[in-house]
């Protein structure tokens, strides 16, 4: 093989549906104009709540998923939390997200995530055309995150994540290595304003000596709760150079004590980013129910679903299952 790039490696080898789908899937996850960044897949975002909202948590607080989109959100907890997110996905692709996140003395808080992606085990590499493939192999990615946040006055916060990123796939891997920076105002008792740069500098190295630096995205957003409706709705502005602008906007509503019902959107495509692609608006939505845990209720245990578009297949839906602990 001539090519350094495992992409190419693939081209070069590789003709079967399963491993194009792969190639595919995750350089339309990472920019539907043809941009490509190592560990797409966590462009599906994490958290039940956040996605249901279209990803628009730069301003969330009180939530273990604040440390994948923005740290300092971590202020907020109450207790210790823990979730546990299967993304189900078409082609025998397999996605988890997991976390943990406690605070210590109202001052100090932090959490641990992971992501762990495979696209399958039996994806099919040919030399060339056949019916039958010349060989099996499998892929699996995973991502590990550990997040602390500091909550500096009553109004001002900051947090940053390391991260860790693995690829293996075929005879082939790669190891990343990165970092979040995170800041929260709370303008009022019910408004946080928020700001999230995510990686400034984040490199992901290939055994073959191939180096991608994953391009800086930077976030602002805005999260307000309305306590008489006991309703929430946050709208987040996000830019990287290889997605360009992408505006979010999400609510949440409680009609009830016990549930929770959620919606929200996310446009791409708008300008910036690589060429071509058309104008795209993404709809989200889902629900949450809300278990009171113990004598006094003060825990609580969730189930939260998620109803995401599929950004490969024209027309297909992505669903997400998410169960939370939430012990204060």
């Amino acid at each position: 093989m001539t090519s350094h790039k495992p992409y190419s490696v693939f081209k070069d080898r590789v003709y079967a549906t399963a491993v194009l789908f792969l190639l595919t899937t995750l350089t339309a996850w990472a920019d539907q104009q043809g941009g490509q960044r190592p560990a797409a897949y966590l462009e599906l975002g994490a958290g039940g709540v956040q996605n249901a909202m279209g990803g628009a948590a730069v301003g969330d607080r009180n939530d273990p998923a604040c440390g994948y989109w923005n740290p300092a959100g971590l202020s907020g907890l109450r207790g210790f939390q823990i979730q546990d997110q299967y993304t189900l996905l078409p082609l025998g692709q397999q996605l988890n997200y997991f976390t943990l996140a406690n605070g210590f003395r109202d001052f100090f808080f932090y959490g641990i995530s992971s992501f762990i992606y495979s696209a399958g085990g039996n994806l099919e590499a040919r030399v060339g055309p056949s019916l039958a493939p010349d060989s099996l192999f499998s892929d699996l990615e995973m991502t590990y995150l550990v997040s602390v946040a500091f909550r500096l006055s009553p109004r001002w916060s900051i947090g940053g994540n390391v991260k860790i990123l693995i690829q293996d796939f075929d005879n082939y891997s790669g190891f990343g290595f990165g970092e979040d920076l995170g800041l929260q105002y709370r303008l009022t008792q019910y408004t946080t304003l928020g700001l999230m740069i995510q990686d400034p500098f984040t490199l992901f190295n290939y055994d073959n000596s191939t180096e991608n630096i994953v391009p800086i995205t930077v976030k602002a957003g805005v999260a307000h709760h309305d306590v008489q409706l006991d309703a929430k709705l946050n709208f987040d502005l996000e830019w990287s150079a290889d997605l360009g602008f992408r505006p979010r906007l999400g609510a949440e509503w409680r009609p009830v004590e016990v549930l929770a019902l959620r919606g929200g959107c996310w446009a791409g495509n708008i300008i910036n980013g690589a060429p071509g692609g058309a104008l795209s608006i993404n709809p989200t939505a889902g629900f949450g129910v809300l278990v009171p845990l113990g004598p006094s209720g003060d825990g609580l245990l969730e189930f939260n679903y998620t109803l995401l578009m599929d950004r490969v297949v024209t027309g297909g839906l992505l669903h997400q299952v998410e169960i939370a602990g939430k012990f204060l």
